[in-house]
């Protein structure tokens, strides 16, 4: 049986990052659905954006057409869903989770933050615990092989005790996008909100702000740089710096272990163990080496909608993105705003 599938919003998380012939595909929602391994799984039957241009895109890209597929919402409040992907705006997450959950439609997917505070999160659980509802929030690292690995590294202690992790998003407050906007929380929310999931996956814990200092935009409430000190369980420190007024992105996660070091980068991953030195005598160096062959040709996306998938099908009730994930996810980003330094 397949998943008639809704989706809202349909910009690049949606569709249009399937154009980019640098990036691994599938990439993006429509990709999923409409063009991988999976898409005789689901049966597109609505979408919807409040840009009438973005929908025909949609469906001139994938060679669809509003005949087969409800654009129109009159249509989409009639039919029944399985399976509804929000991809809108940060902004619009609650107001389309709402609109979904009173549909009742038993399974959703939302893009990162899933809502801007801890509130309209608790309204969020209250009706998805009333409807039987299972949410999935796409923080896809979660799937990604090369990050599970490095959480297992660490969690089992394969290399080693933890001893700090740094980790930066860092972007460009010059071309800035929508984490530098009101509307969309910003830059710790809407990009930082990837290193703090990651975080979480591995400590599932609220950390303690030892030290936080927020540098905002004279003009606005929006934050241009945040550097942050967090102590997670057994007294793991994090270093982490988000926003930064830089002239390009950068999203890394070093982690060290006292044997091993594994940096996690839009750039490209890396992996090193300790090795005596080739250069000095008594010491030892990072020898950089190839994380294990399995951990390639692993699509996240694939892995994720897997799990909506057997969810589905089955009785399965895995969903590693969960709410009470992404409450605390939430809960360590207000605890930054808040404990600012004055």
């Amino acid at each position: 049986m397949k998943m008639k599938t809704l989706i809202l919003g349909l910009g690049r998380i949606a569709s249009i990052l399937e154009k980019d012939p640098k990036r691994y595909h599938p990439c993006t929602h429509a990709g999923v659905i409409l063009n991988s391994k999976l898409k005789n799984h689901f049966q597109l039957k609505g979408i919807y954006d409040s840009s009438l241009d973005k929908i025909s895109l949609f469906l001139k890209d994938w060679n669809l057409s509003s005949q087969t597929i409800l654009t129109h919402l009159e249509g989409i409040y009639k039919e029944n869903f399985d399976f509804a992907v929000i991809a809108s705006s940060s902004q619009s997450h609650l107001e389309n989770l709402l609109f979904c959950l009173n549909k009742k439609i038993p399974f959703i997917l939302v893009e990162k933050p899933i809502v801007k505070n801890l509130d309209d999160l608790e309204k969020v659980q209250k009706l998805a615990k009333e409807n039987k509802t299972k949410i999935w929030v796409n923080h896809e690292r979660r799937y990604h092989p090369i990050y599970e690995f490095a959480k297992d590294v660490v969690r089992q202690k394969t290399y080693g005790e933890l001893k700090t992790i740094r980790a930066n998003v860092l972007t460009s407050s010059q071309d800035p996008g929508i984490g530098f906007q009101k509307k969309g929380g910003g830059p710790l929310l809407h990009d930082g909100t990837h290193v703090i999931d990651f975080l979480d996956f591995i400590f599932e814990s609220v950390p303690e702000i030892v030290y936080s200092k927020i540098f905002y935009f004279k003009k606005s409430k929006i934050e241009k740089q945040v550097l942050a000190m967090l102590k997670y369980n057994q007294d793991k420190y994090v270093f982490l710096e988000v926003g930064g007024e830089r002239n390009y992105f950068q999203f890394e996660i070093d982690i060290q272990t006292t044997q091993a070091r594994i940096i996690l980068s839009n750039d490209g991953h890396k992996f090193f163990i300790s090795k005596e030195s080739h250069l000095y005598s008594g010491f030892k160096s990072l020898k950089e080496i190839s994380f294990p062959k399995k951990l390639y040709n692993q699509n996240p996306w694939i892995k994720l909608y897997k799990e909506i998938l057997d969810n589905f099908h089955s009785n399965s009730n895995s969903i590693k993105g969960s709410l009470s994930a992404n409450f605390r996810i939430l809960k360590t980003i207000q605890n930054i705003y808040n404990w600012n330094e004055e």
